[in-house]
């Protein structure tokens, strides 16, 4: 091999070598990060510019399937199980991992990253809102407490406005020369911690959301490491663009460039008013400061002793008239200390409701997770804390409690199709949340829109999504499944039952047959807006038809109507049969797309495999399971992640949105992709790749996507969330990152929880930790503990 290809095949390796990071303990949370870890950051961690020259090296020197396992597609002799290669394996600790979270159980790794860096900043939350934090110690942008927006940005081609920022000794604190911009974060499921040095000043900020208020707060702390007295001027940049409007919000909030500031010098802070609305964000910081400049810029001059610390509360208050933002900033800053302690509690207090039969948080709850594995821990709890922040519970809520979609992007929108992947979670933990959802699905024309916005109940979000009817009929199923909430089938909703809206969901796709192929045709509408070719009589969304006619089927024979169910049965027997045969690249493992014309397009994409493995197994031929599983292996695979589209697509330039393309994954893909290859065609290998999933949430909740190691090196040994920038464009958090739960309840301890025939097992706990257990598993009116050995 050449020299250059053995280098880089080394550093890859090494990558290659990150642990699952923090295993977890049953210590009492704490404030005092430096306590839990220690405060020198690991070179590593950083993404410089030799990390990504040398990761680039990569793409080039290996070609398409080098980091593949070996074997051709068409080698039947493989019997679709790639071959055998060395197992990193992670048996089960000696003890067992708290069953009950705690919030520093659920923390990120302390992550560093420069300001050059392409990171995406971790996001804080409470009830009715988020703040993103920026790439500073300090600095916090993208405040949304829905009507509410503040620090959005303000034009097409402008960033958004950061508020906070700080300045030192009249220079921006990012802009001194390193190691200045070099800051650690650590995200917790209450607040976030950052720390960095500045000529020997070190600089801890702790960033959290008060509990139902409309309000973020910031501690920080300026400790002088040197030897020596210090002089010092801090000053605060505060911003806003605060504005308020009424829902329904279809897209990135509202945000006003031309807010009027105005100083109150008694109180210490800045008044920023809405010209346009009835909005206004108080913003300052205690003690009072000395002076404010420019309007907006608190400036502090104070001297620090050899290792003394000096503390700042910063709050950003934001209400409908100056009258309510300037009371509750008083009466904020009076009682800073006990809201930060109280916030702790109170989100404490939720991961123990989560988990809890009887709570009075959520209309359910979660099993508790019994294991000595940390992978396995990592996978069932990483996905929870994505459930956990997607969770909103607003008073301005049309249908109160509800989990959003994209927090960041899309702060008042719940999608279907993301939803949907997901949904045996939300059934479980909050099924109430999840039937309203689905109520107001049926109520809208949801073929002509994406999600439903919380602030009216309207729908919203461009042209409706092809898999919007399976995506329905997916949650409606969890949703009875799991409650055993039968009568709700026969609840009339919009005029009619909701067991008739469904057979309507179900049959929908009849009325796309526009070639009379017997397949729907969704055009180029509604699908993966980052891959050109897949359009029109589309593989994975057709199969959907056939999951949906079959579950109403299977609804209607249980209620008697044996003949209605015995046509639709047939209809999705035929339907799968014509999807085989006119769709499945034969030899191949993938699937391709009829265009109205006759002709295909072969799309090498994740989606087509995971649905058609989800919804039409029993119609699948051994040799088409076998070449799906190759197909996987030898083009999606990556140690970390996966590909969603295959990096040898023709259709690979198209687009750089790494959800969706060779770039990287969604966050749902890979955990419905071993779904489908442990059903496919399971063996250790697999289960040794959905341990190395686990390493991504090292994180914090799952991204809308994740980076391939290829491509972006792993962050603290897990595939990198994707940045926010273009071209990438994806969100720190997305709520179908809650799929990882699912796969360990339905696909790793293999728990069905059948509509009408009670608990299946088909348990694949060996690879992970044979002695687990699931205690206070709800099901239909009864509560289960699952082994591998089955219910009890």
């Amino acid at each position: 091999m050449h020299v250059k290809s053995l280098l880089v095949l080394a550093y890859w390796a090494k990558e290659q070598k990150g642990t699952l990071g923090k295993i977890p303990t049953k210590e009492k949370p704490s404030t005092n990060t430096k306590s839990r870890k220690s405060s020198n950051p690991p070179r590593r961690a950083s993404v410089s510019r030799r990390s990504f020259l040398k990761a680039g090296a990569l793409g080039s020197v290996f070609p398409l399937g080098a980091l593949s396992p070996a074997g051709s597609g068409n080698d039947a002799s493989l019997q679709g199980v790639p071959p055998q290669q060395p197992l990193h394996a992670h048996p089960p600790g000696d003890k067992t991992l708290p069953p009950i979270p705690g919030l520093s159980d659920l923390a990120s790794d302390r992550l560093v990253h420069y300001y050059r860096d392409p990171f995406n900043p971790p996001e804080a939350m409470n009830e009715w809102g988020i703040a993103k934090v920026t790439k500073s110690v300090s600095g916090m942008s993208a405040i949304t407490f829905p009507p509410f927006g503040c620090c959005w940005s303000t034009g097409r081609f402008h960033p958004d406005l950061v508020t906070c920022e700080l300045f030192l000794n009249g220079r921006l604190l990012n802009s001194y020369p390193p190691p200045a911009g070099r800051v650690t974060y650590t995200w917790y499921p209450h607040r976030i911690h950052r720390e960095t040095e500045v000529e020997g000043l070190h600089f801890t900020t702790e960033t959290f959301l008060p509990s139902k208020q409309r309000a973020v707060a910031e501690s920080l702390k300026v400790k002088n490491e040197s030897h020596e007295k210090r002089e010092v001027r801090l000053g605060f940049d505060l911003r806003a663009g605060v504005t308020v409007t009424p829902g329904p919000w279809p897209g990135a909030p509202p945000a006003e460039a031309d807010n009027l500031a105005a100083p109150d010098e008694a109180r210490g802070c800045v008044v920023f008013g809405s010209q346009h609305s009835s909005a206004f964000s108080a913003q300052g910081v205690s003690p009072r400061p000395q002076r404010i400049e420019q309007k907006r810029i608190p400036i502090y001059d104070f001297s620090l002793g050899a290792g003394e610390t000096r503390t700042f509360h910063y709050l950003n208050v934001i209400g409908g008239s100056r009258e309510e933002v300037l009371a509750s900033y008083d009466r904020l800053q009076a009682i800073f200390d006990q809201i930060m302690k109280e916030n702790e509690e109170i989100f404490a207090g939720l991961l123990r409701s989560a988990f809890t039969p009887g709570n009075s948080e959520f209309s359910g709850h979660l099993p508790q997770l019994v294991t000595s594995d940390p992978a396995l821990w990592k996978l069932y709890y990483g996905g929870f804390s994505t459930l956990l922040f997607a969770r909103r519970s607003s008073p301005d809520s049309f249908y109160g409690t509800t989990y959003l979609t994209l927090s960041h992007y899309d702060p008042t929108l719940s999608f279907i199709w993301d939803t949907m992947l997901t949904s045996l979670s939300l059934s479980l933990l909050d099924p109430e949340p999840l039937r309203r959802l689905v109520e107001t699905w049926l109520v809208e024309d949801m073929h002509k829109r994406c999600a439903t916005d919380y602030l009216t109940g309207k729908a919203a979000g461009g042209s409706g999504y092809a898999v919007n009817d399976m995506g329905i009929l997916r949650c409606a199923h969890d949703y009875v499944r799991v409650t055993g909430d039968f009568a709700w089938l026969d609840k009339n909703v919009n005029g009619k039952p909701v067991l008739e809206h469904l057979i309507d969901h179900a049959l929908y796709w009849k009325q796309l047959d526009a070639s009379g192929h017997g397949l729907a045709d969704y055009t180029d509408r509604g699908l993966l807006e980052v891959v050109s070719t897949w359009v029109h009589e589309v593989a994975a969304v057709n199969a959907g038809n056939v999951y949906s006619m079959r579950l109403v089927a299977s609804l209607l024979e249980h209620r008697g109507n044996t003949s209605r169910a015995s046509v639709l049965r047939g209809e999705a027997k035929d339907l799968a049969a014509r999807i085989n045969s006119r769709l499945y690249v034969r030899g191949k493992g993938y699937w391709r797309c009829g265009l109205p014309d006759g002709s295909f397009n072969e799309v090498r994409h994740c989606f087509d495999l995971l649905t058609i493995l989800d919804t039409m197994f029993e119609d699948l031929s051994e040799q088409q399971k076998k070449e799906m599983s190759l197909f996987f292996w030898n083009e999606l695979y990556t140690p970390l992640w996966m590909h969603a589209l295959s990096p040898g697509d023709g259709d690979a330039t198209w687009n750089s949105r790494p959800d969706h393309t060779w770039l990287g994954a969604y966050p749902a893909w890979p955990p419905m992709t071993a779904k489908g290859i442990y059903k496919a065609a399971p063996s250790r290998r697999l289960s040794a790749w959905v341990r190395n999933l686990a390493k991504s949430a090292n994180q914090g909740p799952f991204a809308q996507a994740h980076m391939v190691e290829t491509l972006f090196p792993p962050d603290n040994g897990g595939a990198y969330k994707s940045p926010p920038d273009r071209p990438y464009a994806n969100a720190w958090h997305c709520v179908a990152g809650g799929c990882f739960t699912d796969l360990v309840i339905d696909s790793i301890f293999g728990a069905d929880l059948s509509l009408y025939n009670g608990i299946r097992m088909n348990s694949r706990l060996s690879d992970f930790d044979p002695n687990a257990k699931l205690l206070n598993v709800r099901y239909q009116g009864k509560s289960y503990t699952i082994s591998r050995s089955g219910p009890g």
